[in-house]
């Protein structure tokens, strides 16, 4: 699916540097945003960030539409 989203041209350059950057951003930023908003206000608000976190990944989700009937 992520690799549909880019042209053929850059296709295989595009869904590296996507999976690349949301490891960086999810994999490093997510613990130190959690332990602060944890430290700072309390466990509830991690929760919080993570429900928040999973609704913009819902809201992505829906955004990107089916390429089944196009030609890639």
């Amino acid at each position: 699916m992520l690799s549909e989203l880019f042209p053929t041209a850059v296709r295989y350059t595009g869904s590296s540097l996507t999976f690349s950057f949301a490891g960086i951003f999810g994999g490093s930023l997510a613990p130190y945003i959690a332990t602060g908003l944890a430290k700072d206000y309390g466990l509830q608000y991690v929760g919080y960030y993570l429900t928040g976190a999973a609704a913009l990944t819902f809201v992505g989700l829906i955004a990107v539409r089916e390429t089944k009937d196009e030609s890639i």
